[in-house]
């Protein structure tokens, strides 16, 4: 049996009890394999209280857990003050964690040298690889090491040559696959897609009218109001803006607009772009702000929905909500950004075009849809769930080790 290690960000824990696409594609892989697969895993993780305690529970997946002390937490928080005070960068969230990130890629770096793994994943961050540069680890695991990538390459941190002998390249779209044959000296063909996949289990549950209700009297949603839904991080390139510009200039005197998610996880982090959004809702009683909300619980907001409306407007390499939305058989509206088309068009989604009318074709196709009580089919909701389920996510993922492995 081989032992996968995953090396994930050192930023959000896994299990993804804080939020996190990569986080939680990473627990949905493992979650998998505890009830269908055979395979032993080794998640390197932060270490989370919540997270420990549902690791626990886990009997094919070893944690290796690093927790920072407190005086690596002290001047962290000294450095971050620093950067946004003094320096006034804008990115907030990527300042957070500096000196902790650095301390856990040089734990990483010791277990992997220490330890012999049959093949090791980074998940999607180049500055993951200096744990394989450091102590020369790189050459130990030659042959052995791939890039899982989920966004678009940045800062390489002078890991370029060490990225370029991966094994394999897994992709989570077509679209990421082109960026990355553009920037890196990597044979294509070495170049794997690998699709996200989700809990569909969790995404086609039934709601009772009580429970829908419930949600409803907590944010103080008249009951026969029909609910518009944003889910993901209150950031510009989401298109949230969009998505609030839209809403104020359609009829929506019998509609509420429920944004479901923050600018920086459950980290505690206010964006400045984020109190630009509270501004721009001026005080509107159908315009209502949950914050960050467990993924376990997304299920239920999406049921409570009429609409989804997901406008990315920067290249979003997949889109893993939109996925959420179909499956859970709520209409979407969504963009032809990067590489959401090639997971949604063949299921119901409008995909619109990102150019000056997006705000006006967003607000036309909301009336559209809510004022003709569109619906999402359940042909195209269960063709959607059987593609993109968890079962053939840990097959997918299975058979790329393998072929990389026998290449």
């Amino acid at each position: 049996m081989n032992d996968d290690a995953f090396i994930t960000s050192g930023f959000l824990p896994v299990p993804a009890t804080s939020g996190g696409a990569v986080e939680t594609l990473v627990q949905n892989l493992i979650d998998e394999n505890e009830i269908n697969g055979s395979n032993k895993f080794t998640v390197f993780s932060i270490y989370d209280e919540k997270s420990y305690e549902e690791s626990t529970k886990y009997k094919k997946t070893n944690f290796m857990f690093y927790k920072p002390s407190f005086v690596i937490k002290y001047f962290d928080l000294m450095l971050f003050f620093f950067i946004i005070f003094i320096l006034r960068k804008e990115k907030k969230t990527s300042y957070k964690f500096i000196i902790q990130r650095l301390s856990y890629l040089n734990y990483v770096s010791k277990k992997l040298k220490k330890n012999n793994f049959d093949s090791v994943i980074v998940e999607n961050n180049a500055t993951l690889f200096l744990a394989l540069k450091w102590r020369k680890n790189y050459k130990k695991y030659n042959g052995k090491y791939y890039f899982h990538l989920h966004n678009d390459i940045g800062n390489l941190y002078g890991c370029k040559k060490i990225i370029e002998k991966s094994r394999k390249i897994f992709t989570v779209s077509e679209y990421i696959s082109l960026v990355v044959s553009s920037k890196l000296e990597y044979n294509s063909e070495n170049i794997k897609v690998l699709k996200n996949c989700i809990d569909m289990n969790k995404f086609k549950k039934k709601y009772t009218d009580k429970q829908i209700l419930e949600i409803k009297e907590k944010y103080k949603i008249p009951v026969d109001d029909k609910v518009i839904i944003f889910v993901g991080r209150t950031i510009k390139e989401k298109g949230i803006l969009e998505v609030l510009k839209a809403f104020n200039l359609a009829n929506y005197k019998n509609w509420t607009l429920l944004i479901v998610g923050s600018s920086g996880f459950n980290i505690n982090v206010k964006s400045n772009f984020e109190n630009d959004l509270l501004n721009e809702t001026k005080n509107n009683k159908k315009i209502i702000f949950t914050g960050f909300v467990q993924y376990s619980e997304l299920p239920l907001y999406y049921s409570l929905a009429d609409l989804a409306v997901l406008p990315s407007i920067w290249n979003e390499p997949a889109g893993l909500t939109m996925l959420e939305a179909i499956a859970s058989g709520t209409p979407l509206i969504t963009t032809n950004r990067g590489g959401i088309k090639e997971y949604v068009s063949k299921y119901g989604a409008i995909v619109l075009e990102v150019n000056e009318d997006i705000v006006n074709m967003i607000k036309e196709n909301m009336e559209k849809i809510l004022n003709e009580n569109k619906i999402q089919t359940n042909e195209l909701t269960n063709k959607c769930r059987e593609e993109f389920n968890l079962q053939k996510y840990l097959v997918n993922f299975n058979n790329c080790i393998k072929e990389g492995n026998n290449s």
